[in-house]
């Protein structure tokens, strides 16, 4: 007499074991980015390196970031240089007072400047080492799983 056995097993695929549930496995290389080459990018040019890393957006915005401060630094640091030439002809306490506060804000956007430069060579840096993550984990994700299965036995 045959006895019919079923049974349930539930297996935990492996990366890389899918080939007889999935299909051949997907062995194109990953595309990655240097580093550096990002980060030397966004150093000549704002936003360089976001287009290099695909971040097409972020690059955009922050190289028209970058640059708009930059404007705004050279702009105020004309006006600082007229205000001081004003001051020493004059010699008046309003063109001294106007020098200053030109002086101070080209002051403070020297600073943001270089802030926001440094931060867009960082961010430039950090996606060219995590460039190949999203395409890894898709290719984990589709790898890798659950998968489940009847066993008959005769």
């Amino acid at each position: 007499m045959l006895t019919l056995e079923a049974l349930l097993t539930v297996l935990v695929v492996a990366q890389g074991s899918t080939d007889r549930l999935a299909g051949p496995a997907d062995h194109t290389p990953i595309p990655r980015r240097s580093p550096m080459g990002a980060l030397l990018r966004s150093s000549v040019l704002p936003g360089w390196g976001q287009l290099y890393n695909d971040k097409y957006f972020k690059g955009v915005l922050l190289g028209t970031a970058e640059l708009s401060l930059l404007t705004v630094l050279l702009m105020e640091n004309s006006a600082a240089g007229r205000a001081r030439d004003d001051y020493l002809e004059s010699g008046l306490p309003a063109d001294e007072a106007r020098y200053e506060l030109h002086r101070q804000r080209r002051l403070d956007f020297i600073w943001y400047t270089s802030a926001a430069w440094l931060y867009g060579m960082l961010d430039a840096y950090v996606d060219a080492h995590l460039f190949p993550f999203e395409i890894e984990n898709e290719r984990f994700d589709r790898d890798a799983g659950l998968a489940a299965g009847i066993v008959v036995r005769f």
